[in-house]
């Protein structure tokens, strides 16, 4: 499976007369957030790829006015060609009573909500989230700080790959776009970025209620 990761700044290369042609080839849109939703929408119109979406810590807009044509993975787990997506948007909270920004013990409770629709999927296949894992790739800053809570979600479920936002090109000249945490490849959507979906040793198969779960979420609304 061919993967299209944005996320953060839309791409001068899709946000163009040359969109169809850039996206031949891509069989999964994922947007890890801060993308506005007329870029998301722009996207749907010229690939039958389905376009998943997570909030950026930026996206308090998309309850107004959504991605037309998008799914939303957020806190949910999304079944889509036979690959499931666990999707966790949303930055550390570095402002009070902000949509979109948690605290660590915050984004932990949202993981513990999902453990009876994780053990009836099986566990997921790619991780979309917009704050990347603490320690790696994030900075100290609480602005660009990530959740240590995604480390063990990733050593208990041992997903294809996770995909996350956040963290801009322009914030470093050291710029890094994919890592490993323990074992798990890590990248880094920022703008745009295609990759073949990694193969998953030891899969699990979800059970038929896993199944009638996720594709049930997986609806267009």
């Amino acid at each position: 499976m061919r993967i299209l990761a944005i996320s953060d700044e839309p791409s001068q290369k899709l946000w163009g007369s040359r969109c169809r042609e850039a996206l031949e080839g891509v069989d999964l849109i994922l947007s890890a957030g801060d993308l506005p939703p007329s870029y998301l929408s722009f996207l749907t119109c010229f690939t039958s790829a389905p376009v998943i979406y997570v909030h950026g810590n930026h996206d308090d807009i998309y309850e107004k006015k959504p991605p037309e044509g998008c799914l939303c993975a957020d806190g949910k787990i999304l079944l889509i060609g036979g690959v499931r997506i666990l999707g966790l948007g949303g930055s550390f909270r570095y402002r009070p009573d902000c949509v979109n920004m948690y605290t660590e013990p915050e984004m932990q409770s949202r993981i513990l909500n999902l453990r009876r629709k994780l053990r009836a999927t099986g566990g997921f296949d790619i991780l979309l989230t917009h704050a990347p894992i603490r320690g790696v790739g994030d900075e100290d800053h609480p602005s660009h700080r990530g959740f240590e809570c995604f480390g063990p979600l990733l050593d208990r479920y041992r997903p294809a790959v996770m995909v996350h936002g956040h963290m801009h090109q322009a914030y470093t000249a050291f710029f890094q776009r994919e890592r490993t945490y323990n074992g798990v490849p890590v990248i880094n959507a920022s703008t745009e970025y295609a990759f073949d979906l990694p193969e998953t040793p030891n899969r699990r198969e979800p059970t038929p209620r896993g199944i009638r779960i996720m594709e049930k979420m997986s609806r267009f609304e």
